[in-house]
């Protein structure tokens, strides 16, 4: 069959796109494995000649560097249209936070989130458009280098998180977070190695101190709804392992930063 080529991102294309979708969940219904759903949606596209590709590769571009975080998307129709397929009991919203990244990150016009564990497909899909990128103004150096290493960690924080959005791996706001810093001059450390001592012991964990940040902070990042105090406790137990008396614990997925940085200090209280 000769390929359906598209020039139009609307109705037609994803009307088509979608019913094929539509056809795989009838024939299979729910309970698959994503990769599953995938394959057949692949099948039924090459059925219908719609040029697409599968498990692209989405580089991470932040400020000229490319940092290989290992990200893939689903399915690019046509190299326009993003799928995002998921298996999962109820889409939440960090998938569609995830879907918009994924488009502002791969330049994407348009994208369609799609849920297969369900009993009606065409109730779980939501279709999404690129958000437009607003442009920062550079820091002032003169200014940065007046301000504290606190502030500037908090500053750094939120020009990543405001750059990236929420949705991706927390080893994706670690190297960004990372490489802001680096470009403000201050100087970062990465996945320490970490070694308790317990009754004068030597115990090696296969736990890493995330980040520490001029040898006086540790960074330790969290991807989820809202930081608990478990999560924090988690982090105190890195920091009193890094040997650092204060640090932060950042909740990148959080739609704001602000109440999401959280001083810690290496005494529980």
């Amino acid at each position: 069959m000769k390929p359906i080529k598209h020039e139009d991102l609307g109705d037609r294309l994803t009307g088509l796109v979608i019913g094929a979708a539509i056809t795989v969940h009838r024939e299979f219904g729910p309970g698959l494995d994503e990769a599953d759903y995938e394959r057949a949606l692949h099948l039924e596209l090459l059925a219908l000649g719609i040029e697409h590709e599968c498990q692209v590769p989405l580089p991470l571009l932040y400020k000229g560097e490319k940092l290989d975080c290992g990200y893939r998307m689903d399915l690019v129709i046509l190299g326009s249209l993003l799928l995002e397929l998921k298996a999962v009991e109820k889409l939440h919203p960090i998938h569609e936070a995830q879907l918009l990244t994924y488009l502002r990150l791969a330049q994407l016009k348009l994208g369609l989130l799609m849920n297969f564990n369900v009993l009606r497909l065409r109730d779980a899909i939501v279709r999404r458009a690129s958000t437009v990128t607003v442009k920062r103004p550079k820091p002032d150096r003169d200014a940065v280098r007046c301000r504290d290493l606190a502030a500037e960690v908090i500053d750094s924080a939120v020009e990543v998180q405001s750059i990236l959005g929420p949705g991706l791996l927390r080893s994706a706001y670690e190297a960004c977070l990372a490489h802001e810093l680096a470009l403000r001059g201050i100087q970062v450390e990465r996945n320490l190695p970490v070694n308790f001592v317990y009754r004068d012991q030597l115990i090696t964990s296969t736990k890493q101190i995330p980040m520490i940040v001029e040898g006086e902070l540790m960074i330790a990042s969290a991807c989820v709804d809202e930081l608990s105090k478990l999560q924090l406790a988690r982090a105190r137990s890195l920091l009193k392992a890094s040997g650092m008396d204060s640090g932060f614990c950042i909740n990148f997925h959080a739609s704001s930063l602000a109440g999401e940085i959280k001083p810690i200090q290496a005494s529980f209280k």
